[in-house]
C-alpha cells in the first residue's frame, strides 16, 4: 500500500487524475443542472394543465350543468298551476343567473388561448339574446301561456342550442391543450430520465476508465 502510495506520488500523475475527475464532475453537475430544468419545466406544465385547463374545464362544466337547469326551471314554471311555486322557481333563475355569469367571468380571466376567447365572446353574445328571450317568455306568460309554451320550444330552443354549442367547442379546445401539455410533460419527464441515465453511465465508464488507465501506467513502470 505504502509502495503504491510513493508511486502515485512520485509518477506526478496526481495533477492528471485531479483534471479528468474535475470533467467528470462537470460533465455530471452539467447532466444535473439539465435535469433540474427540466424538472421544473414539467412542474411549470404541470401547473399550468391545473390552473389553466382542469380548473376553467370545471367551471364550465358547473356552468353548463346551471344553464341547463334554468331550461329545466323555466319550462316548470310554464307548466305549473301554483304562482307561489312559480315566484321560488323565477328566484332560482336569477339566482343561477348570477352563479353563470360569475363562472363565465372567472373562466375569462384565465389563461385563454385565440380559440377559447373567440368563443367564449359568441356564448356571450348568445347568452344574452336567451335571456332577453327568456324575460319575454315570463312577461308573456302572465296575458298568453300558450304563446310563451309556444315561444320556449321554439325560438327559445334554438336559442339555447347557439349558447351550448360555443360551449362544447371550448371544451373541445381545452382537451386539445390538455392533450399538448400532457405530450409536453411526458417529454420533459423522458429527457430527465434520459440525462440521469447518461449521468450514471459517464461515472461508470469514467471509473473503469480511470482505473485501467491507472492501472496500466502502474503497471508499465
Amino acid at each position: 500500500m505504502a509502495f503504491a502510495t510513493n508511486w502515485y506520488k512520485k509518477t506526478g500523475i496526481r495533477r492528471q487524475v485531479f483534471v479528468i475527475f474535475a470533467i467528470i464532475t462537470g460533465i455530471i453537475m452539467t447532466i444535473s443542472l439539465i435535469g433540474i430544468m427540466g424538472i421544473n419545466r414539467v412542474a411549470e406544465d404541470v401547473n399550468a394543465l391545473y390552473h389553466d385547463r382542469l380548473l376553467p374545464a370545471v367551471e364550465m362544466a358547473n356552468l353548463t350543468e346551471k344553464l341547463y337547469e334554468n331550461r329545466l326551471l323555466l319550462e316548470e314554471y310554464l307548466y305549473l298551476d301554483d304562482s307561489l311555486m312559480r315566484k321560488e322557481i323565477l328566484s332560482k333563475i336569477e339566482k343561477n343567473h348570477k352563479s353563470i355569469d360569475s363562472l363565465a367571468s372567472k373562466y375569462a380571466e384565465s389563461h385563454l388561448v385565440e380559440e377559447e376567447n373567440r368563443f367564449l365572446i359568441t356564448y356571450r353574445k348568445e347568452i344574452f339574446k336567451y335571456k332577453q328571450l327568456e324575460n319575454e317568455i315570463i312577461k308573456l306568460f302572465t296575458t298568453d301561456a300558450e304563446g310563451a309554451k309556444t315561444l320556449f320550444s321554439t325560438e327559445a330552443s334554438e336559442e339555447f342550442k347557439k349558447i351550448i354549442e360555443p360551449i362544447h367547442r371550448i371544451t373541445d379546445v381545452q382537451l386539445k391543450i390538455g392533450e399538448e401539455l400532457r405530450n409536453e410533460s411526458i417529454a420533459e419527464a423522458n429527457s430527465i430520465r434520459l440525462a440521469l441515465y447518461l449521468a450514471m453511465g459517464i461515472v461508470i465508464v469514467a471509473i473503469i476508465v480511470v482505473g485501467a488507465w491507472l492501472g496500466f501506467v502502474y503497471m508499465m513502470q
